[in-house]
């Protein structure tokens, strides 16, 4: 039986790609390629070959973006322009699809029009976004901070430890490792922005869906915790007597799953927080620990209820700091709102899943993307496709290559449907 997507790309160069692409890892820790390490490096390196044979025009931007360009028809200087983009980037031991699955399905986009011979009246932009993952420097989405004019000295001076400044390593990378002056100075000129990923949840296998039309990607707040006790032998220390940093913090710890639990099943809108780094000193087996430092990540689709789970936060912790006789500090790390994809372009994705007779439905995003950032300076828009058991950031991610080639056939339909 043949199907209406099946036209708008190959599966088995689908597979080979991301075979390859996910190949460039350190080879004890699959699959790793973190961002400015050797692996990054040749996985990009082999990137920027697969755009020149689709004749696109490679560069990497000021904000380390690797860019190819498909040139709009005629001799002359387009004044319009698509972006497509995704990153190659992973976090540590993370999966062989988050990212570069959506560099696959943009890139099958470029050769379905080569081989069509489609000339398009705007230039599309298939971009490998610097960096979307977390880092040492504790920031994201670096090229897309870039491009929309986020990315700042206060970042770009970070240092890791060890040693290594964040702008340096962009500049090392081709990028310019200064401060955005603003958004890219043509981002009027941007029709749209998009980007096909695994959904990283399980929706969409749960309920034998093809396609995740995003609504909008969540709001991201981090805070740096700090629990602050009192350091002592741990045979000796008298139990009554305590300052224990790690037990205060435990009761935090259960406070947030509580009220993030509490929150997520009364309200309809996307909510997660969680507790997932913990330095403790002076971390010894005999010692009862006398500060905790860990972060909290939070993602709200709605900022009310992000509100109403720091307030109630914030008072549990009171309440903690005085029971446990502890010292209790909260500071901001990052925050972003929530991001909101574009209306028009939602609608476009929606009637291409349909005339490729694709089932699909509204969704909204758990994880952060770099269109979020794209969001603040043109229309942009997400296309999720299933992965198994919504596993994701770890070795077992995993989707098909007949999913990745469903998302590319929508998205080049959506492109056509831009004439």
């Amino acid at each position: 039986m043949t199907h209406e997507f099946t036209q708008y790309s190959d599966p088995e160069r689908i597979e080979k790609a991301i075979a390859t692409l996910s190949s460039f890892t350190e080879p004890d820790r699959p699959f790793t390629r973190l961002v400015f390490s050797p692996e990054f490096g040749t996985a990009r390196g082999w990137l920027k070959e697969q755009f020149e044979a689709a004749n696109l025009e490679c560069h990497i931007d000021a904000g380390g973006n690797l860019v190819g360009i498909r040139k709009a028809a005629g001799t002359g200087k387009a004044t319009k322009k698509v972006i497509i983009g995704s990153h190659s980037d992973t976090v540590a031991a993370g999966g062989r699809f988050d990212g570069i699955a959506g560099l696959i399905a943009g890139l099958e986009t470029i050769h379905y029009l080569n081989q069509k011979d489609i000339d398009l009246p705007f230039d599309i932009e298939l971009v490998d976004f610097l960096g979307e993952e977390l880092n040492v420097w504790g920031i994201s989405c670096l090229g897309s901070r870039h491009m929309a004019g986020l990315l700042n000295n206060d970042i770009l001076s970070r240092v890791d430890q060890n040693g290594r400044q964040l702008g340096q390593e962009i500049l090392k990378a081709g990028g310019a490792g200064k401060s955005a002056t603003g958004a890219r100075p043509d981002a009027e000129t941007i029709l749209a922005c998009f980007e096909v990923h695994i959904e990283q949840a399980d929706r969409l296998e749960r309920e034998q869906i093809d396609i995740g039309v995003v609504t909008d990607i969540p709001g991201i707040h981090r805070y740096l915790i700090t629990v602050t006790g009192q350091a002592g032998h741990s045979g000796t220390t008298r139990m009554s007597g305590r300052k224990d940093a790690l037990v205060t913090a435990s009761h935090i710890i259960t406070a947030t799953e509580e009220f993030a639990s509490l929150i997520a099943t009364t309200d309809n809108k996307h909510f997660v927080a969680t507790i997932g780094k913990i330095d403790v000193w002076p971390n010894g087996a005999a010692t009862v620990p006398g500060e905790v430092k860990m972060v909290l990540d939070m993602r709200a689709s709605s900022d009310h209820s992000r509100d109403i789970f720091l307030q109630k936060l914030q008072s549990r912790i009171e309440r903690i700091s005085t029971s446990k006789s502890c010292t209790i500090t909260t500071e901001l790390i990052s925050s972003t709102g929530v991001a909101h994809m574009d209306g028009v372009l939602r609608q476009k994705l929606s009637r291409s899943a349909e005339s490729l007779k694709l089932s699909h439905i509204n969704l909204s995003s758990g994880a952060g993307h770099d269109m979020a950032y794209l969001s603040r300076i043109a229309p942009a828009a997400m296309i999720f496709i299933p992965c198994k058991e919504g596993l994701s950031h770890c070795p077992e991610e995993f989707t098909t290559s007949q999913a990745i080639g469903k998302g590319s056939a929508v998205l080049t339909h959506t492109v056509l449907s831009l004439l």
